[in-house]
């Protein structure tokens, strides 16, 4: 929850009353018990009394710390809810991704300018999931990269991104990888990407999130050098079956205009058995991406 401002009164009181509990009752009992003593003391006055006895009148105590409101800062803060779209959908997707996914997909968010995707955020640029009773900030790394937690869907109803940034000033950039590493890529995993990306987004996902989730139909492996190999054993003999690269195929986070690594495809519709691994050229920093169908390259 986030904290609010305390006003002179409020913190008056909560000190007006923490003193009476300290004497030991309740603030109202308390107040109670001393109107009925000055009440008794009035009524019935002492009978031996000859001449009304002369009353001195006590100085005033000196006030304490606990008698004197103290100011508190005031809580400021300059994120602003609803500057983006609400976070139900997202969570939706996530929650479904992270329990119907099998495990083999990972979400990446990057927040660019919006002008250009390939560009970070300005400095300074706060992210945050925002509720009547939430606060969640979200870190940033130098790139812009996050993360994004998931929650029970009646907590993440009403939650909205919260940003410092002017409205129409960032873009999010969101994108689906594999949890596989290149070296545990075998036929079987990539047989099991297509199935279950494509089960996610036609059977499980509502149709209001499925524009998020791509189309899936197959994986792409792009390395510095273009030496790729499936490995497996058949009938007590060992075989090994290079890959050739695909000319057509970018990878996909190659910017505008750059030239791309060499990549290869494998679309799981190979004759290849599901134990054939994939092996990639050693020290080649490969990488693997979901292919998208229809997608085009650029």
């Amino acid at each position: 929850m986030r904290p609010q401002p305390f006003t002179h009164a409020a913190v008056a009181a909560a000190l007006a009353v923490g003193a009476a509990l300290m004497a030991g009752g309740e603030p109202a009992n308390a107040a109670n018990s001393a109107a009925n003593s000055a009440a008794n003391s009035v009524a019935h006055p002492a009978a031996s009394s000859t001449a009304p006895a002369a009353v001195a009148t006590p100085p005033a105590p000196a006030a304490s710390a606990h008698d004197q409101a103290v100011a508190l800062p005031t809580v400021q803060s300059d994120m602003k809810r609803g500057t983006s779209f609400p976070y139900k959908r997202l969570n939706e997707l996530l929650s479904k991704l992270r329990t119907e996914g099998e495990g083999l997909f990972v979400s990446r968010f990057v927040l660019t300018d919006a002008k250009d995707s390939d560009k970070p955020p300005p400095a300074g640029t706060k992210l945050a999931l925002m509720s009547a009773e939430d606060y969640i900030p979200i870190p940033l790394d130098a790139k812009g990269a996050f993360d994004l937690p998931t929650f029970p869907a009646e907590r993440a109803k009403d939650m909205d991104f919260g940003t410092n940034a002017a409205k129409g000033d960032l873009g999010v950039r969101l994108s689906i990888d594999l949890a596989t590493s290149p070296e545990m890529l075998d036929m079987g995993t990539v047989r099991r990407v297509v199935v279950v990306g494509q089960r996610l987004r036609t059977e499980l996902l509502p149709w209001y999130v499925r524009w998020m989730f791509p189309q899936i139909e197959g994986v792409i492996a792009c390395s510095d050098q273009p030496q790729w190999t499936l490995d497996w054993t058949e009938d007590g003999q060992r075989w090994r079956l290079p890959l050739p690269a695909d000319a057509q195929q970018r990878e996909p986070e190659t910017p505008k205009g750059k030239p791309s690594r060499a990549c290869t495809v494998l679309t799981g519709q190979e004759q290849w058995p599901d134990a054939a691994l994939f092996q990639p050229p050693p020290g080649a920093n490969t990488k693997l991406y979901v292919k998208l169908r229809n997608a085009r390259a650029s």
